[in-house]
């Protein structure tokens, strides 16, 4: 009696076990993605990469979990590159402009005016553009599977003066913000820094810098303009930042999850669009209200932008990026 007590005990362990294993195996996701980003929240960038988070469960009904690793928990403005590299994030939001390591082609969306507005580059992302563009990342271990926009760059934050030529940013300290935004403060007779988005405020805040340029989106986000009194809004170019993937990562994946990560991201596309629209027009208004002197230029007053600004980029970029350099300009001139 002891014996069949102690075997139907066992049996009946042994068959809950086993639906206890069949349920956790049931309920577990088939696949974890690490998905980072650096830009603070209530960015269109950081927006974008949330929307695309919550679409990738909902589409793959749970299957698909996603770690998120938002303003730059896991990998800053810096690494983020190499960390997509490296494989530390499987997949991440980041600048075209810090690919130019890699490949001094890949800063090409630096070049102010190159396009009118978001909406007429992401046409040309989605056709030679962005698969030149894609066949350049795809050398360096990351391919792209949506695109993105940070917003209108470059705008100007400084403490002492309005900027509204070109040659008022003689004698000012300011953070640049890559290769071509260097050479073009310097060209205009300010001191470029070099710096981490992260560092700027610290530092205008304690004089070591006069000002910086950088998209609104990051003027308002990171509050710099609580230590900059002047900005100078300019619909200047939407940079990019492209949604990319480890290469071989990628690869490893089935084709049904290529398919819902690939549709989850794209079609958060439009939407970012609008985003970056409405956020330029926001934040206008947020620094007028914050008591900051916004001066926006019109027509007439960007014309020297574009003879100094836009001349000096378009002439350093293709010397420092020859053929590579020429095509990807090719490519937007033809569309």
């Amino acid at each position: 009696m002891r014996k069949t007590t102690s075997l139907s005990l066992v049996s009946a362990l042994t068959v809950t076990a086993a639906l206890a294993f069949t349920t956790s195996s049931a309920q577990a996701s088939d696949l974890t993605v690490r998905f980072a980003w650096y830009m603070p929240p209530h960015t269109a960038t950081a927006d974008q990469a949330q929307l695309i988070s919550e679409n990738i469960k909902k589409m793959s009904h749970g299957s698909i979990n996603v770690l998120t690793y938002p303003s730059g928990s896991l990998l800053k403005a810096s690494n983020i590159a190499n960390g997509l590299v490296n494989n530390t994030a499987n997949m991440g939001v980041n600048a075209m402009h810090w690919w130019s390591k890699y490949d001094p082609a890949l800063e090409w969306d630096t070049i102010p005016f190159l396009v009118p507005d978001a909406n007429t580059l992401l046409t040309d992302l989605h056709g030679k553009l962005g698969s030149d563009v894609n066949n350049i990342l795809e050398k360096h271990g990351v391919h792209v599977i949506a695109w993105g926009f940070y917003g209108y760059a470059k705008s100007y934050l400084n403490n002492k003066h309005p900027i509204i030529k070109p040659n008022d940013l003689t004698n000012l300290r300011m953070r640049s913000e890559g290769k071509l935004s260097a050479l073009f403060l310097q060209s205009e007779g300010a001191t470029p820094v070099a710096m981490d988005s992260s560092e700027v405020y610290t530092s205008m805040q304690r004089g070591a810098l006069d000002g910086a340029t950088s998209g609104l989106s990051s003027i308002v986000s990171r509050k710099w303009y609580e230590v900059g009194k002047y900005a100078t809004a300019i619909h200047y170019v939407p940079l990019v930042y492209p949604v990319q993937v480890n290469y071989q990562w990628w690869k490893g994946l089935t084709q049904n999850q290529r398919d819902i990560i690939s549709k989850a991201a794209q079609a958060s596309e439009k939407s970012a669009v609008t985003d970056i629209e409405t956020e330029y027009k926001h934040d206008i208004q947020l620094l007028k209200k914050a008591g900051n002197q916004v001066t926006t230029l019109t027509n007439d007053q960007l014309i020297p932008w574009k003879e100094s600004a836009g001349a000096l980029a378009r002439k350093n970029y293709l010397k420092e990026t020859g053929a590579t350099g020429k095509m990807l300009l090719d490519d937007i001139k033809s569309s």
